[in-house]
Protein backbone atom coordinates (compact mmCIF):
# COMPACT_ATOMS: atom_id res chain seq x y z
CA UNK A 1 0.00 0.00 0.00
CA UNK A 2 2.79 2.46 0.92
CA UNK A 3 4.52 1.85 -2.40
CA UNK A 4 1.26 2.46 -4.24
CA UNK A 5 0.72 5.72 -2.31
CA UNK A 6 4.24 6.81 -3.23
CA UNK A 7 3.51 6.05 -6.87
CA UNK A 8 0.33 8.14 -6.74
CA UNK A 9 2.18 11.00 -5.05
CA UNK A 10 4.81 10.93 -7.79
CA UNK A 11 2.08 11.26 -10.41
CA UNK A 12 0.42 14.15 -8.58
CA UNK A 13 3.73 15.95 -8.03
CA UNK A 14 4.49 16.40 -11.72
CA UNK A 15 1.10 17.83 -12.65
CA UNK A 16 1.39 21.41 -13.89
CA UNK A 17 -1.85 22.45 -12.19
CA UNK A 18 -0.01 22.38 -8.85
CA UNK A 19 2.38 25.10 -9.94
CA UNK A 20 -0.41 27.10 -11.53
CA UNK A 21 -2.24 27.15 -8.20
CA UNK A 22 0.93 28.20 -6.35
CA UNK A 23 1.35 31.10 -8.76
CA UNK A 24 -2.32 32.05 -8.41
CA UNK A 25 -1.98 32.12 -4.63
CA UNK A 26 1.01 34.46 -4.78
CA UNK A 27 -0.88 36.70 -7.21
CA UNK A 28 -3.83 36.67 -4.83
CA UNK A 29 -1.63 37.73 -1.91
CA UNK A 30 -0.19 40.55 -3.99
CA UNK A 31 -3.70 41.83 -4.71
CA UNK A 32 -4.59 41.52 -1.02
CA UNK A 33 -1.56 43.62 -0.10
CA UNK A 34 -2.51 46.31 -2.62
CA UNK A 35 -6.06 46.31 -1.25
CA UNK A 36 -4.77 46.68 2.31
CA UNK A 37 -2.57 49.62 1.37
CA UNK A 38 -5.29 51.35 -0.63
CA UNK A 39 -7.94 50.89 2.08
CA UNK A 40 -5.71 52.42 4.79
CA UNK A 41 -7.90 51.01 7.54
CA UNK A 42 -11.17 52.55 6.30
CA UNK A 43 -12.98 49.26 6.75
CA UNK A 44 -12.07 49.43 10.45
CA UNK A 45 -13.77 52.81 10.62
CA UNK A 46 -16.93 51.25 9.21
CA UNK A 47 -16.66 48.41 11.72
CA UNK A 48 -16.21 50.92 14.56
CA UNK A 49 -19.30 52.86 13.46
CA UNK A 50 -21.75 50.01 12.73
CA UNK A 51 -20.86 47.68 15.62
CA UNK A 52 -20.42 50.35 18.29
CA UNK A 53 -16.95 49.04 19.07
CA UNK A 54 -14.31 51.58 19.98
CA UNK A 55 -10.56 51.19 20.23
CA UNK A 56 -7.93 53.83 19.77
CA UNK A 57 -5.49 53.40 16.90
CA UNK A 58 -7.41 50.58 15.21
CA UNK A 59 -4.91 50.67 12.37
CA UNK A 60 -2.31 49.24 14.75
CA UNK A 61 -4.19 45.92 14.53
CA UNK A 62 -3.58 45.71 10.78
CA UNK A 63 -0.58 43.45 11.29
CA UNK A 64 0.75 40.33 9.58
CA UNK A 65 -1.50 37.87 11.43
CA UNK A 66 -4.57 39.96 10.62
CA UNK A 67 -3.49 39.85 6.97
CA UNK A 68 -3.02 36.06 7.19
CA UNK A 69 -6.49 35.56 8.70
CA UNK A 70 -8.12 37.66 5.98
CA UNK A 71 -6.20 35.82 3.24
CA UNK A 72 -7.07 32.43 4.77
CA UNK A 73 -10.78 32.74 4.01
CA UNK A 74 -10.67 32.91 0.18
CA UNK A 75 -7.60 30.66 0.09
CA UNK A 76 -9.36 27.74 1.77
CA UNK A 77 -12.96 28.46 0.75
CA UNK A 78 -12.34 29.16 -2.97
CA UNK A 79 -8.83 28.27 -4.17
CA UNK A 80 -8.30 25.00 -2.29
CA UNK A 81 -11.69 23.40 -3.17
CA UNK A 82 -10.97 24.04 -6.85
CA UNK A 83 -7.48 22.53 -6.49
CA UNK A 84 -8.69 19.44 -4.59
CA UNK A 85 -11.54 18.82 -7.03
CA UNK A 86 -9.11 19.08 -9.94
CA UNK A 87 -6.52 16.76 -8.40
CA UNK A 88 -8.98 14.11 -7.20
CA UNK A 89 -10.99 14.25 -10.41
CA UNK A 90 -7.89 13.42 -12.40
CA UNK A 91 -6.86 10.39 -10.33
CA UNK A 92 -9.40 7.97 -11.87
CA UNK A 93 -11.23 9.62 -14.75
CA UNK A 94 -8.10 11.35 -16.01
CA UNK A 95 -6.12 8.11 -16.11
CA UNK A 96 -9.07 6.40 -17.74
CA UNK A 97 -9.01 9.02 -20.49
CA UNK A 98 -5.35 8.44 -21.32
CA UNK A 99 -5.69 4.64 -21.05
CA UNK A 100 -3.15 4.10 -18.27
CA UNK A 101 -5.65 2.99 -15.62
CA UNK A 102 -6.67 -0.23 -17.38
CA UNK A 103 -3.05 -1.34 -17.62
CA UNK A 104 -2.41 -0.38 -13.99
CA UNK A 105 -5.27 -2.46 -12.53
CA UNK A 106 -4.61 -5.39 -14.86
CA UNK A 107 -1.73 -6.45 -12.62
CA UNK A 108 -2.22 -8.60 -9.55
CA UNK A 109 -3.41 -5.90 -7.16
CA UNK A 110 -6.68 -5.15 -5.42
CA UNK A 111 -8.85 -2.47 -6.98
CA UNK A 112 -9.85 -1.34 -3.50
CA UNK A 113 -6.18 -0.88 -2.58
CA UNK A 114 -5.61 1.08 -5.79
CA UNK A 115 -8.46 3.48 -5.02
CA UNK A 116 -7.50 3.86 -1.35
CA UNK A 117 -3.92 4.66 -2.34
CA UNK A 118 -5.27 7.40 -4.59
CA UNK A 119 -7.41 8.76 -1.75
CA UNK A 120 -4.52 8.87 0.74
CA UNK A 121 -2.28 10.49 -1.87
CA UNK A 122 -4.87 13.21 -2.44
CA UNK A 123 -5.15 13.69 1.33
CA UNK A 124 -1.37 14.06 1.77
CA UNK A 125 -1.13 16.54 -1.11
CA UNK A 126 -4.07 18.49 0.33
CA UNK A 127 -2.39 18.58 3.74
CA UNK A 128 0.87 19.83 2.23
CA UNK A 129 -0.91 22.55 0.26
CA UNK A 130 -2.85 23.66 3.36
CA UNK A 131 0.35 23.89 5.42
CA UNK A 132 2.15 25.71 2.61
CA UNK A 133 -0.61 28.24 1.95
CA UNK A 134 -1.14 28.91 5.67
CA UNK A 135 2.61 29.40 6.18
CA UNK A 136 3.00 31.69 3.16
CA UNK A 137 0.06 33.82 4.33
CA UNK A 138 1.75 34.39 7.70
CA UNK A 139 5.26 34.90 6.31
CA UNK A 140 4.14 37.42 3.70
CA UNK A 141 1.91 39.21 6.20
CA UNK A 142 4.60 39.48 8.87
CA UNK A 143 7.24 40.60 6.37
CA UNK A 144 5.18 43.51 5.06
CA UNK A 145 3.05 44.46 8.09
CA UNK A 146 4.88 43.21 11.19
CA UNK A 147 3.23 41.71 14.26
CA UNK A 148 1.05 43.31 16.91
CA UNK A 149 1.09 41.85 20.47
CA UNK A 150 -2.71 42.14 20.57
CA UNK A 151 -4.86 40.52 17.91
CA UNK A 152 -8.31 41.75 16.86
CA UNK A 153 -10.44 38.96 15.36
CA UNK A 154 -13.72 40.04 13.77
CA UNK A 155 -16.65 37.60 13.60
CA UNK A 156 -19.42 39.98 12.56
CA UNK A 157 -20.96 37.67 9.95
CA UNK A 158 -21.30 34.56 12.10
CA UNK A 159 -24.15 35.59 14.44
CA UNK A 160 -22.76 33.84 17.51
CA UNK A 161 -23.34 36.82 19.77
CA UNK A 162 -19.65 37.64 19.45
CA UNK A 163 -18.67 40.43 17.07
CA UNK A 164 -15.01 40.67 17.95
CA UNK A 165 -12.48 38.65 19.94
CA UNK A 166 -9.32 40.18 21.37
CA UNK A 167 -6.45 37.82 22.17
CA UNK A 168 -2.69 37.62 22.39
CA UNK A 169 -0.38 36.91 19.49
CA UNK A 170 0.46 33.36 20.65
CA UNK A 171 -3.17 32.36 21.07
CA UNK A 172 -4.09 33.80 17.67
CA UNK A 173 -1.27 31.92 15.96
CA UNK A 174 -2.25 28.66 17.66
CA UNK A 175 -5.87 29.02 16.55
CA UNK A 176 -4.70 29.91 13.06
CA UNK A 177 -2.75 26.63 12.88
CA UNK A 178 -5.76 24.69 14.19
CA UNK A 179 -7.95 26.31 11.53
CA UNK A 180 -5.54 25.31 8.75
CA UNK A 181 -5.50 21.70 9.98
CA UNK A 182 -9.30 21.71 10.16
CA UNK A 183 -9.46 22.89 6.55
CA UNK A 184 -7.09 20.10 5.49
CA UNK A 185 -9.47 17.54 7.04
CA UNK A 186 -12.59 19.17 5.61
CA UNK A 187 -11.07 19.30 2.13
CA UNK A 188 -10.46 15.56 2.40
CA UNK A 189 -14.24 15.10 2.40
CA UNK A 190 -14.39 17.05 -0.85
CA UNK A 191 -11.65 14.83 -2.21
CA UNK A 192 -13.65 11.69 -1.36
CA UNK A 193 -16.72 13.13 -3.11
CA UNK A 194 -14.62 13.94 -6.17
CA UNK A 195 -13.17 10.43 -6.22
CA UNK A 196 -16.71 9.04 -6.23
CA UNK A 197 -17.71 11.09 -9.25
CA UNK A 198 -14.34 10.39 -10.87
CA UNK A 199 -15.25 6.69 -10.71
CA UNK A 200 -18.67 7.33 -12.24
CA UNK A 201 -17.64 9.55 -15.14
CA UNK A 202 -15.11 8.68 -17.80
CA UNK A 203 -13.85 12.24 -18.15
CA UNK A 204 -11.93 14.24 -15.59
CA UNK A 205 -13.64 17.51 -16.52
CA UNK A 206 -17.10 16.05 -15.84
CA UNK A 207 -16.13 14.86 -12.34
CA UNK A 208 -14.41 18.13 -11.44
CA UNK A 209 -17.16 20.41 -12.71
CA UNK A 210 -19.82 18.32 -10.94
CA UNK A 211 -18.12 18.54 -7.56
CA UNK A 212 -17.25 22.23 -7.85
CA UNK A 213 -20.86 22.93 -8.81
CA UNK A 214 -22.18 20.93 -5.84
CA UNK A 215 -19.84 22.75 -3.47
CA UNK A 216 -20.74 26.25 -4.61
CA UNK A 217 -24.46 25.46 -4.83
CA UNK A 218 -24.23 24.27 -1.22
CA UNK A 219 -22.37 27.49 -0.34
CA UNK A 220 -25.08 29.65 -1.92
CA UNK A 221 -27.93 27.71 -0.28
CA UNK A 222 -26.25 28.05 3.13
CA UNK A 223 -26.21 31.84 2.69
CA UNK A 224 -29.96 32.08 2.07
CA UNK A 225 -32.03 33.35 5.03
CA UNK A 226 -34.61 30.53 4.84
CA UNK A 227 -32.13 27.64 5.04
CA UNK A 228 -31.69 27.51 8.82
CA UNK A 229 -33.05 23.96 9.08
CA UNK A 230 -30.65 22.39 6.59
CA UNK A 231 -27.68 24.76 6.91
CA UNK A 232 -25.81 22.75 9.62
CA UNK A 233 -25.73 19.67 7.35
CA UNK A 234 -24.68 21.30 4.09
CA UNK A 235 -21.25 20.35 2.80
CA UNK A 236 -19.92 23.90 2.53
CA UNK A 237 -21.12 24.77 6.02
CA UNK A 238 -19.36 21.91 7.81
CA UNK A 239 -16.28 22.34 5.62
CA UNK A 240 -15.85 26.03 6.35
CA UNK A 241 -16.61 26.06 10.08
CA UNK A 242 -12.99 26.56 11.08
CA UNK A 243 -14.02 29.96 12.47
CA UNK A 244 -15.23 28.05 15.55
CA UNK A 245 -11.61 27.95 16.73
CA UNK A 246 -11.70 31.73 17.16
CA UNK A 247 -14.60 31.70 19.63
CA UNK A 248 -13.95 31.89 23.34
CA UNK A 249 -14.71 29.54 24.95
CA UNK A 250 -14.23 26.98 22.21
CA UNK A 251 -17.64 25.42 21.30
CA UNK A 252 -16.35 21.87 21.56
CA UNK A 253 -19.76 20.26 21.05
CA UNK A 254 -20.35 22.12 17.78
CA UNK A 255 -16.81 21.36 16.62
CA UNK A 256 -17.22 17.63 17.29
CA UNK A 257 -20.52 17.61 15.40
CA UNK A 258 -18.83 19.21 12.40
CA UNK A 259 -15.98 16.70 12.51
CA UNK A 260 -18.49 13.85 12.74
CA UNK A 261 -20.41 15.21 9.72
CA UNK A 262 -17.19 15.51 7.73
CA UNK A 263 -16.23 11.96 8.68
CA UNK A 264 -19.61 10.70 7.47
CA UNK A 265 -19.23 12.58 4.18
CA UNK A 266 -15.74 11.16 3.72
CA UNK A 267 -16.55 7.57 4.70
CA UNK A 268 -19.83 7.44 2.76
CA UNK A 269 -18.50 8.76 -0.53
CA UNK A 270 -15.22 6.84 -0.21
CA UNK A 271 -17.18 3.61 0.27
CA UNK A 272 -19.31 4.51 -2.74
CA UNK A 273 -16.16 5.17 -4.75
CA UNK A 274 -14.63 1.81 -3.78
CA UNK A 275 -17.80 -0.10 -4.69
CA UNK A 276 -18.18 1.77 -7.98
CA UNK A 277 -14.53 1.29 -8.91
CA UNK A 278 -14.67 -2.44 -8.19
CA UNK A 279 -17.74 -2.85 -10.42
CA UNK A 280 -16.61 -0.49 -13.16
CA UNK A 281 -15.79 -1.82 -16.61
CA UNK A 282 -12.52 -0.14 -17.50
CA UNK A 283 -12.32 0.41 -21.24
Amino acid sequence: MFRMIGYELAKLRVQKKNYVMLACHLFFLALCYLAFRSAQGRFFQRFDRTMNFHLENLNDYLDGLFFARVAMVPTFIVLMPILVATLAGDTVAGEMQDGSLKMYVSRARSRSAVLLSKFFAVYLVTLLFCIWFATVNVVVGVMILGVSPTQLVMLTDRMFGTDVVVMGCGGALLRYIASALYFSFSLTALGAITLFFSCIFNRMSAATVTVISLYFVSYVIAALPFSEAIRPYLLSEVMNNAFLFWLSPLPLHKLLLNLAALSLYTAGFLLGAVLTFNCKDLK
